[in-house]
């Protein structure tokens, strides 16, 4: 016996005298010895004393193979073992460890009333590392106890050596009993070729084509996964001979990604193929006129589907370059200058999608000797208006004296600049104003356009401002007038009383007139021309700069007279049966409330129809592919729509049918299996500029593998750069710092061994129990059978000592008030 503090027991003649000093005066001389006895135990519990004894308790690890050449069954077997070695334990301590390529936590479902191993995921599923478990299991065990290791495996290792982890367990003096599982059955199937995209985008449905070859008739599943995580299942019948498989997935991360494709059947085993697939998230600039929120519909679409947006009112500073679809909503196409029209149409033929989304902005434009690039990359052009008769404008001109000079010299330019781009059945009339009104020219067929421009210049400014009689008059005017659209448009630079004017404008709304208003300078009742311009259905302008009121007048007037929009009920057609109408039910659409109208080309597909006209154009141009949808997306003509069930369903189709289907550029990652070198190349595609400097790239790869990979410039638009990777197997990316354009993320997957082979090794386990002392296979409960061995281990007494203190303080009470409970208990 030894002692932690054995100059504490000087204390104990102390104790001895205290109780020979308190013999005389105590009442109770038991009473005194008990007390004394007990000072004695604490003071000796003070001084820690232990004792070395043979302890013959058990710490068993039992390690439990998890990775992915483990089969269900022989998870299930395994899981049946460390279940019954649980219940044999006893007073013995256990701990089941599962592992793969390293050791893993347990997860959340893996016990309950038993055990219910779950196989591995990611990079630890990916190989068999038999000597990093046993290792691992020798440093979990407690000192002190007799240590064991079961191991319950396939014995198929890929990684580090078995055979030295047996030796330094036998050192250690740990025997290792094993089981063998029985391992994976060698498959009768076979695949005989397998066809993926090299790359794809986030959330689109990724084809994967592949030929398996059956010896006879079996049914089965086809499981993908991605990073070891399974994307879902898929069931299939197989007839002897090749059978040839066409499944989906749908992938939500982007980046190089580990893909997986597994076909199992329950008598022929299972066989799979694991490749790198590049996923990247689409970019789409989405150019539109409506006011912001009302095409929050088309956006949540977008936003569910995983696509990066950039919203922007025009597509003037765009670089289209970084994008993989653009979105004209509701945009006038007139409007985008001649070089951004020829930048669209090269960006479309290079690879890029493009989608054009109808509305009240689209305008039709009359005589135009060509069509534009633009128009050439569509697969459907505006049509013109329906109706023969023509259009009609009157203008409003306000020739008051504060018109004088400049301003009225453009006000007249501008009236000249509409009457120019008439056509001879189109009606035009222009209507002066200062205290009362006249007729420069009253309302006629714009057939002498040269006699009409004579009485427009020799318009004069003089008098006040009275707005109301004008408009009014205009307005009457306009009615007997049989016309497809009438417009009028009122410029003036002065205030003057409402009158009657906005009971005016709703009833010329209710006519079909549609009324727009130009204040010019500061000195305008902006409120009455906005409210004017609100109820007729037309728009205000307020210029400062009279300079740009010609343009803003022609495409005014362009606007309200050149649309083509037919605004009735209508029930959309199925012309053709796509994969953009995959999952839709059409059939159940809800009717569109207006459209405007298109003309299909001649070697476009019409995908949905209406009324003699189309609704869905779709093309491919160049490399890229173009649609019309000719109705809107938003709560005017898609009303019923935006609350259909199908209607998040067929937007994403359409919109992901027109990502690019094939890299303009190109980047890939491969492996040099003589020099064992990582070859990161990348071709930059026509019309992207080389980043100066060149971005920084890294390889990531399994085993927390991270290094810096030089490019070097090889030809014009071509760089290459090369890192040594040796031997390691798995998922490796290279990719930039900060992302860039020109060179993205790629990747390339070396298989691992892990599924390469099949059945087991029960010649290695045996051995391995063999050389460290241990059993094949033995009965759980014999587990805990020491054979007579035992370790050293230190017994403390202070606890027991402390105990028994405690104990005999008690009794000394006991003693001393035992007068008084007899007394309490013979009253009671």
């Amino acid at each position: 016996m030894t002692f932690d503090r054995a100059w504490v027991l000087l204390f104990l003649p102390l104790v001895a005298a205290f109780a020979l000093i308190e013999w005389r005066r105590a009442a109770s001389k038991i009473g005194l010895l008990v007390k004394s006895l007990a000072l004695a135990a604490v003071v000796a519990a003070l001084s820690e004393p232990q004792m070395l004894v043979s302890e013959t308790k058990m710490a068993v690890a039992v390690l439990v193979d998890t990775s992915a050449s483990i089969s269900p069954d022989d998870l299930e077997r395994a899981s049946q073992l460390a279940t019954e070695i649980d219940r044999s334990r006893g007073r013995h301590w256990v701990r089941v460890i599962p592992f793969g390529r390293a050791t893993r936590p347990l997860e959340p479902g893996e016990y309950s009333k038993g055990w219910r191993l779950k196989q591995a995921s990611g990079d630890v599923a990916r190989a068999t590392d038999l000597e990093a478990a046993i290792r691992e299991a020798s440093a979990s065990l407690p000192a002190g106890l007799v240590g064991r290791i079961v191991l319950i495996s396939d014995g198929k290792e890929n990684r580090g050596s078995i055979t030295r982890a047996a030796w330094q367990a036998r050192q250690l003096g740990l025997p290792v009993d094993t089981y063998a599982l029985k391992g994976r059955p060698r498959p009768t199937l076979r695949i005989e070729s397998l066809h993926m995209p090299s790359f794809a985008f986030t959330g689109e449905r990724v084809p994967i084509e592949l030929v398996v070859s059956s010896p006879r008739k079996s049914s089965g599943t086809v499981e993908i996964s991605a990073e070891g995580r399974s994307l879902g299942t898929h069931p299939v019948n197989l007839d002897a001979g090749d059978n040839s498989l066409r499944v989906f997935s749908t992938i939500s991360a982007a980046g190089a990604i580990d893909l997986s494709v597994v076909i199992r059947t329950e008598d022929q085993g299972e066989v799979r193929f694991e490749q790198a697939l590049m996923v990247r998230r689409p970019r789409v600039l989405y150019v539109s006129q409506d006011p912001p929120g009302t095409d929050k519909d088309l956006l949540g679409v977008l936003e569910t589907g995983k696509f990066q947006v950039d919203s922007v009112p025009d597509v003037r500073s765009a670089r289209l370059s970084e994008y993989q679809l653009v979105i004209f909503n509701n945009h006038n196409l007139e409007a985008i200058p001649p070089q951004r029209k020829a930048d669209l149409e090269s960006y479309v033929k290079q690879g890029g999608g493009m989608l054009v989304i109808g509305g009240e902005q689209n305008v039709y434009v009359e005589g135009k000797k060509q069509e534009d690039p633009l128009e050439r990359s569509l697969p459907a052009k505006l049509a013109p208006p329906r109706s023969p008769e023509g259009t009609m404008v009157i203008l409003i001109i306000d020739k008051s004296s504060s018109m004088e000079g400049r301003k009225m010299e453009l006000a007249r330019q501008a009236a000249i600049g509409v009457i120019e781009n008439l056509r001879p059945v189109d009606f035009v009339g222009v209507l002066i104003f200062d205290n009362s009104f006249q007729w420069a020219v009253p309302v006629r067929k714009a057939e002498d356009r040269a006699a009409i421009k004579r009485l427009v210049a020799g318009i004069t400014p003089d008098g006040g401002t009275q707005i109301a009689p004008a408009l009014s008059e205009a307005y009457r005017k306009s009615l007997p007038v049989r016309a497809t659209f009438k417009h009028i448009v009122l410029l003036t630079d002065g205030i003057s009383e409402e009158g009657d004017s906005i009971q005016l404008a709703k009833d010329a709304a209710n006519a079909r007139v549609t009324i727009s208003t130009v204040g010019l300078g500061q000195d305008v009742n902006r409120s009455y021309l906005e409210k004017v311009a609100s109820f007729a259905k037309g728009k205000a302008y307020f210029l400062n700069d009279p300079s740009g009121l010609e343009q803003i007048l022609l495409r005014d007037v362009m606007e309200h007279t050149g649309s083509t929009a037919i605004e009735k009920p209508i029930v959309p057609v199925v012309l053709r049966n796509t994969e953009i109408l995959d999952g839709v039910d059409m059939a159940a659409a809800p009717p569109l409330k207006g459209y405007v109208k298109f003309i299909t080309r001649p070697t476009a597909e019409t995908i949905l129809g209406m009324d003699r006209d189309p609704l869905l154009a779709r093309w491919q141009y160049g490399l890229g592919r173009a649609a019309v949808f000719t109705s809107d997306a938003k709560a005017r003509w898609a009303a019923d729509w935006i609350t259909w069930k199908y209607y998040d369903r067929f937007w994403a189709n359409l919109l992901r049918d027109l990502l690019p289907h094939t890299q303009a550029g190109e980047a890939r990652l491969d492996y040099d299996s003589v020099n064992g070198d990582l070859v990161a190349e990348y071709r930059l595609a026509p019309g992207v500029p080389e980043p100066s400097p060149l971005p920084e790239l890294f390889v990531f790869g399994p085993d927390g593998f991270q290094k810096p990979v030089e490019m070097k410039k090889v030809s014009p638009g071509v760089f290459r750069g090369r890192l040594a990777a040796g031997n390691r197997r798995g998922l490796f990316r290279v990719r930039p710092l900060v992302e860039s354009a020109a060179f993205p993320e790629a990747g390339i997957y070396r298989p691992e061994d892990e599924l390469a082979g099949y059945g087991s090794d029960q010649l290695l386990l045996k051995q391995v129990s063999i050389q460290t002392g241990g059993r094949f296979e033995p009965r759980p409960a014999d587990i805990f059978q020491s054979g007579g061995k035992s370790v050293p281990a230190t017994l403390r007494l202070w606890p027991g000592l402390l105990a028994f203190a405690v104990a005999v303080n008690v009794i000394e009470l006991v003693l001393r008030k035992w007068k008084g409970v007899l007394q309490f208990f013979q009253r009671a």
